[in-house]
């Protein structure tokens, strides 16, 4: 049976095709996986890992870091500079051969599911102390009522001469969906579990996961989202002289049923994807 006898136009993926396109993203757009202060973007030497880019990223003056607001320290207008890298993104559709899953998150990866095993490495600048010796608040004056008023300005980072650095393991199950918002399918990624390799003490591991999760669940993913409508297929694109333009094909997705079970579909290595295409 051909794959498109259940629906007009048939994709699919391959897991190695993924984690190829992801390796080349990473050295063509380095922003996308480093994040740093502006102090720590102007002298990479202190980054936890060392950057690998393509030559063109330099040719066109491309940024390697995306810069980051210091991390703030409640109280003053002071923050302390920062590094977090992707070291490591490698993608493993089911039946999940190349990925090995930690035991919390209940190996082997279930049906329909992809693993995601992440490497993160991070730093945090700490200052000198004889730095923060002169930069102690004095006390406040008594009696004086400063209720409802913000003296501070913009966060300023304190100097730093090297990053403390760590690099960690994670690990993401999850699947992609089809999800209706306000009547319109959206191809959807989701979440299902998330874990951080050997971080002690436990409640450190589980406060971590926890924030990690929700930072996923909230923004990270929903930002993922593709409208289906809005990915049209122009398949007369450049024969203007057999079709009339502008000749649009508006996709949507076939809707499951026993032909088409699984829509979209991970399996076989594989994202497969069963598209209706209507032409308007």
């Amino acid at each position: 049976m051909a794959f498109t006898d259940s629906c007009d136009v048939f994709a699919s993926f391959h897991e190695d095709g993924f984690n190829r396109i992801i390796e080349h993203v990473r050295r063509q757009r380095p922003s996308l996986f480093n994040y740093a202060t502006a102090d720590v973007a102007r002298n990479e030497r202190m980054l936890c890992r060392k950057i690998g880019v393509h030559p063109v990223v330099d040719l066109r003056n491309n940024p390697h870091v995306t810069i980051a607001d210091p991390l703030p320290i409640p109280g003053t207008n002071y923050g302390v500079n920062f590094a977090v890298q992707l070291a490591d993104l490698q993608i493993d559709f089911h039946p999940g051969k190349s990925v090995a899953l930690p035991p919390e998150l209940n190996p082997p990866l279930k049906e329909q599911r992809l693993a995601i095993k992440l490497g993160v490495c991070g730093g945090i600048g700490c200052p000198d102390k004889e730095q923060l010796d002169r930069l102690i608040p004095p006390p406040k004056v008594p009696g004086r009522n400063t209720e409802g008023k913000d003296p501070r300005g913009p966060i300023v980072a304190l100097p730093t001469r090297k990053l403390h650095c760590f690099c960690l393991e994670a690990y993401v199950t999850g699947g992609i969906r089809i999800a209706t918002y306000g009547g319109k399918p959206y191809l959807e990624p989701f979440l299902d579990g998330f874990e951080i390799v050997d971080i002690q003490p436990e409640g450190l591991e589980n406060s971590l996961e926890c924030y990690i999760g929700v930072l996923l669940r909230l923004v990270v993913l929903p930002g993922l989202r593709i409208l289906l409508e809005r990915a049209p297929l122009n398949l007369t694109q450049g024969a203007t002289d057999l079709f009339p333009q502008p000749t649009n094909v508006t996709l949507s997705a076939t809707p499951v049923s026993a032909a088409v079970p699984n829509n979209p579909a991970i399996e076989d290595d594989q994202l497969k994807v069963f598209i209706k295409a209507e032409v308007n």
